[in-house]
């Protein structure tokens, strides 16, 4: 993969790409400013023009990382998901030429995609207020499931899987937590999340991979891609969408926090909601605790890997501790309690 992130600037080699993203769908021309809103996997700009009051939200595309038939059919199923009125998500704007997604010239003259999204209202929630909008993301999780339980994905669609190798193992996009450096600044830390790594296998495998637990998903139902309104919870970034656990989506609401001390609480908030739509098993609940742990040292490989984004450098070093403290909790069966032993 070809990494376009500038290493001292990171946003400037983006930005000299929003002009031929915004000529792609006709715009470049009316442009007043585009602000770089997030920088991550991709960046994503809020575009304010000059024949409009009303701001545009572009998603530059990191190149290599997702194929155009899969950001085609990213934004087939927002589509799906607001024609279906199953939840509150913005709508995705065509090319000129009808298409979902742009491709243009990319800065070392590889092809880039982008996609161009509706402003949607709200703000990102704060931990402060968790409990609450725990239980409203759990609600509409649920519902976002249920839709994709009904749905009948078309001919060519095509999303990643997220199973155990392609989140932790060897085909994963973001390598291994045993890649980063600062695991083993801890002590005992390589030998500790190796017997995390091995317990929450163990117990998804036995979870399984059935119809009713494991499907399409969100993927990254964290609290940066939540946009909290008085009138809705809307969901955005789909960009991690793709067939996975279902509770999966629970341990991404709780990203970078799951070390948190109030984490408990916001786990039995969010079921609360997702129950009042689908029902659970108590085997379901009981994977919560792996499903938080297996997306906690995927995280940690993140962090690594995505350390030229001022989001991942600002972790370091203190998440890989912060993981290996957490690991030995649930070792001991200490963490997440309440929902490992039942509610």
């Amino acid at each position: 993969m070809t990494d376009t992130l500038a290493t001292t600037h990171p946003g400037l080699t983006w930005d000299r790409q929003v002009g031929a993203a915004l000529t792609a769908y006709g715009r470049a021309g009316t442009l007043a400013e585009a602000r770089l809103l997030s920088l991550s996997e991709n960046a994503t700009y809020l575009c304010t023009f000059t024949d409009t009051p009303e701001p545009l939200v572009l998603r530059l595309h990191r190149p290599g990382f997702r194929t155009l038939p899969q950001i085609r059919s990213e934004l087939m199923w927002i589509e799906r998901l607001r024609a279906d009125g199953a939840v509150a998500t913005p709508a995705v704007l065509p090319t000129p030429s009808g298409e979902r997604a742009a491709s243009f010239p990319g800065a070392d003259g590889t092809v880039q995609h982008a996609a161009l999204f509706e402003f949607a209202p709200g703000a990102e929630p704060d931990t402060t207020d968790f409990t609450d909008v725990m239980e409203l993301v759990g609600r509409e999780t649920a519902a976002l499931h249920t839709h994709a339980l009904e749905w009948r994905r078309p001919d060519g669609f095509t999303r990643p899987d997220w199973d155990l190798d392609n989140l932790i193992g060897a085909a994963s996009l973001w390598g291994r937590w045993r890649d980063n450096p600062d695991v083993a600044l801890t002590s005992g830390g390589i030998q500790v999340l190796e017997r995390a790594e091995a317990k929450l296998t163990r117990e998804l495998t036995t979870y399984g991979t059935g119809a009713a637990v494991f499907g399409l998903i969100h993927g990254d139902l964290r609290a940066a891609n939540l946009l909290v309104a008085p009138d809705a919870v809307r969901l955005i970034d789909f960009d991690d969408c793709g067939t996975g656990w279902f509770l999966y989506d629970l341990a991404c609401a709780l990203s970078f926090a799951e070390h948190d001390p109030r984490a408990a609480g916001w786990v039995a908030a969010w079921l609360r909601g997702y129950e009042s739509r689908r029902s659970l098993r108590d085997e379901d609940v009981r994977a919560v605790p792996a499903l938080v742990m297996l997306r906690r040292l995927m995280l940690v490989a993140w962090v690594h890997k995505r350390g030229d984004t001022p989001f991942a450098a600002s972790l370091r070093p203190a998440f890989a501790a912060q993981t290996v403290e957490l690991a030995r909790g649930y070792l001991a069966d200490g963490y997440l309690t309440a929902v490992r032993h039942g509610r």
